[in-house]
């Protein structure tokens, strides 16, 4: 028999920095991190923390799902030009892309004007959600082996864990 994690809904919901809190499955592991550098979508940013699921394959130790949750204080006032360049550093990152997709504007996370970028290469598939805020950029990175039982884990698993994103003012270190 095969399992799938338990919905975001019922999971664990952790307050993270920079005013995030979130719902994953309780059986998902936590890493704070909070650390700068570049990403591969391009872009400097602090790296709040990342989240790992249990295997999704069992005995392919390589077929967990990582997300990852980063903050950029200074994203500038054109997210439209910010999302695109990152669209571009992703293709850049992943020479091997096979497919990108990008949704529109539509998405909104915690009330927040958000795109969502979706791609794949044959090692891996990928959905990046870019929120704007008042505050600054939050961007979720969700990642998982592009084989077909982990990707089909992984749908499931990250509308519902999106769906339990709440932002509110972070508290600023004085």
């Amino acid at each position: 028999t095969t399992s799938t994690p338990a919905p975001a809904g019922t999971g664990v919901s952790s307050s993270l920095p920079y005013g995030v809190t979130i719902s994953v499955p309780a059986d998902w592991t936590r890493q704070d991190v909070m650390a700068g550098g570049v990403r591969d979508y391009g872009t400097a940013t602090e790296n709040i923390a990342n989240f790992y699921s249990p295997l999704v394959i069992p005995d392919d130790r390589s077929s967990y799902i990582a997300l990852g949750i980063d903050f950029d204080r200074n994203p500038g006032r054109d997210f439209e030009k910010y999302f695109n360049n990152a669209t571009v550093a992703v293709q850049k990152s992943y020479e091997a892309l096979t497919h990108v997709e990008v949704h529109s504007s539509s998405r909104k996370i915690a009330g927040y004007k958000s795109y969502e970028m979706d791609f794949q290469t044959e090692q891996v598939k990928g959905t990046y959600i870019f929120t704007s805020t008042e505050y600054g950029m939050y961007i979720y990175t969700f990642k998982v082996p592009n084989k077909p039982r982990a990707v089909q884990v992984f749908n499931g698993a990250v509308v519902d864990i999106y769906k339990s994103i709440r932002i509110s003012p972070p508290v600023v270190d004085v």
